[in-house]
């Protein structure tokens, strides 16, 4: 998505971010003998706008018609919620990680 300049770099950042801090916390949690995150569905949902943005949003550069506008703002619709929920559920796994931590 970058190499297209589909997406801004710091979007990119945040996303891949967020995975990288709580892969680095799973790990850790195994290590203790703590089970990993329950998945909730706000994280389903942020996945299901995420999978449905990126496709979208690589339609935009293609063209400058009417399906090309169309998938511009629906794409842009889906990644904003699914961002938003993906780094929400991602601090909300954080602090789920961290409290177990905390109580070992």
């Amino acid at each position: 998505m970058y190499v297209t300049e589909t997406v801004p770099v710091a979007i990119l950042l945040l996303v891949a971010g967020r995975d990288l801090v709580l892969g680095a916390m799973l790990i850790v949690m195994k290590r203790k003998g703590i089970p990993p995150f329950t998945v909730t569905y706000l994280g389903k949902a942020a996945t299901f706008n995420l999978l449905y943005a990126l496709p979208l949003l690589l339609l935009t550069k293609n063209s400058s018609d009417a399906l090309s506008t169309f998938s511009f703002v629906m794409g842009w619709a889906f990644a904003g919620w699914g961002i938003a929920l993906y780094l929400y559920t991602g601090v909300s796994y954080a602090r789920t990680g961290f409290r177990e931590l905390k109580g070992r």
